[in-house]
């Protein structure tokens, strides 16, 4: 019999930068293959992890980690006062709900922060995940990384 994995959140820290480029790196090279070509996914993840581009991002945001009997998998972050920047977890760590569970928390705490709504501006393989969780599409948009066009998806969910 496999035990049930433990699923922790905990704040995501600057010293994280490494790890987060990591986990990014594998949602957007192997997560999303079945929504944007090999062309947009490298054109999305840049030429190599940069911990110096996430410390930033991390620092500028509420965030969380999720670990999994103690080993980062995914991560989401919160720009106040509503809107959700980041949202990746490791395909190999899909499905076991590590995404609903980060969401949820954010959400305590942007309500607890005040917020009416939450917006995310979500990727074509993220926007399933985000209906179910009560959000909507406002409008399709196109991001240019690199010179090369992805689509996404401006999203809102009421609070």
């Amino acid at each position: 019999m496999t035990a049930t994995p433990t699923i922790d959140l905990r704040p995501l820290l600057s010293k994280d930068a490494a790890v987060v480029a990591e986990i990014f790196l594998d949602a957007v090279l192997n997560g999303t293959a079945r929504h944007y070509t090999e062309e947009q996914r490298r054109a999305w993840a840049g030429p190599r992890p940069d911990p110096d581009r996430w410390c930033d991002r991390i620092g500028a945001s509420v965030g969380l980690m999720a670990e999994r009997n103690g080993v980062p998998v995914g991560f989401m972050t919160l720009v106040a006062p509503d809107h959700i920047d980041l949202a990746f977890v490791r395909p190999s760590a899909a499905g076991e709900g590590i995404g609903a569970r980060l969401l949820e928390a954010l959400t305590a705490i942007a309500r607890a922060s005040g917020a009416k709504q939450l917006t995310s501006d979500v990727s074509k393989a993220a926007r399933p995940f985000f209906e179910r969780h009560g959000f909507e599409v406002l409008r399709e948009q196109s991001a240019i990384r690199r010179g090369v066009a992805l689509i996404n998806y401006k999203m809102r969910k009421p609070l």
